[in-house]
């Protein structure tokens, strides 16, 4: 008798195989590039050699590039998750006629190119700036300030990029929980920080990991804002693997980084969902 397929099977198969061809071959085919030797004419050469990871991490300027893009990362996604949270429990606590306004609102940025956000942050930022002749007009400033080119002009634009992403996930938790919850804590003579701190906050927890997740993940790996408001002067491994692909032709130490770029945002997801599981487990204890 032959065996039948089970029905989930089925319904996975064209999203795996998507997976496999978009993702899953692509990634193994870069690894494999990555090995291979750059001649001195600067062709690939099919080899099994460590060259590539040697060069990166033997040589300071590209560590200290993959520290700036690490710390560029968290910086965001931290920024993100309390100017996201906040307005996230707002947007769930608002009147149900205004709240679907509210949500196009935070939507509507996603609806334009990532590109014209940008150009438009230059606009703002630059020495000649809108905010620049805005604080020397109040005063605040006696010199126009430096805000382009710098990381903290793309820490500012990658914030604006990502914000609605982090809004969007924790409104969907907070949108969800019970508030019956909330109400039996306040009845049993919780103060209102203290049922934000023992219910709402725990109950959103889901929410907290899958939004900053989200956001480091894109931030690290982010092209447009680094190329645009950092420019030159503000080096991040995204922008190099495009300049060593694009302009260098050096597809193996490209792939080389790609691959070490891979592995340490794994690192880090998986090093910051195992110290935010330990700490669930100490506060549950506590409590």
């Amino acid at each position: 008798m032959r065996k039948r397929i089970p029905p989930h099977w089925i319904l996975l198969a064209p999203g795996l195989f998507i997976f496999l061809l978009v993702f899953v071959l692509p990634i193994g085919r870069l690894f494999v590039i990555s090995f291979y030797r750059t001649t001195t004419s600067g062709a690939m050469e099919p080899a099994v050699v460590w060259d590539q990871y040697v060069r990166f991490f033997t040589d300071p300027f590209y560590l200290q590039m993959l520290l700036r893009s690490v710390l560029i990362g968290l910086l965001v996604s931290g920024i993100c998750l309390i100017l996201g949270y906040c307005l996230a429990y707002g947007v769930s606590r608002a009147n149900p006629r205004h709240r679907f306004m509210l949500l196009v609102l935070i939507a509507l940025p996603l609806l334009t190119s990532a590109v014209i956000r940008n150009f438009g942050w230059i606009i703002i930022l630059g020495r000649k700036g809108i905010l620049n002749e805005m604080l020397l007009k109040l005063g605040v400033i006696q010199e126009p300030l430096s805000l382009l080119y710098t990381p903290a002009g793309v820490v500012i634009a990658l914030v604006h990029v990502m914000l609605p992403y982090m809004v969007l996930v924790l409104y969907s938790v907070l949108d969800g929980m019970d508030r019956n919850l909330e109400n039996a804590a306040a009845n049993l003579g919780a103060s209102k920080v203290k049922v934000f701190w023992f219910v709402t906050l725990p109950m959103s927890l889901s929410g907290i990991v899958a939004g900053t997740l989200l956001v480091f993940s894109i931030a690290l790996s982010f092209f447009v804002t680094p190329s645009l408001i950092g420019g030159a002067k503000v080096k991040m491994m995204a922008t190099e693997i495009y300049n060593q692909t694009i302009n260098l032709l050096n597809w193996p130490y490209a792939s080389a980084m790609g691959v070490i770029l891979l592995v340490t945002m794994l690192a880090v997801t998986s090093l910051y969902k195992r110290l935010l599981n330990r700490n669930r487990s100490g506060g549950a204890n506590l409590i």
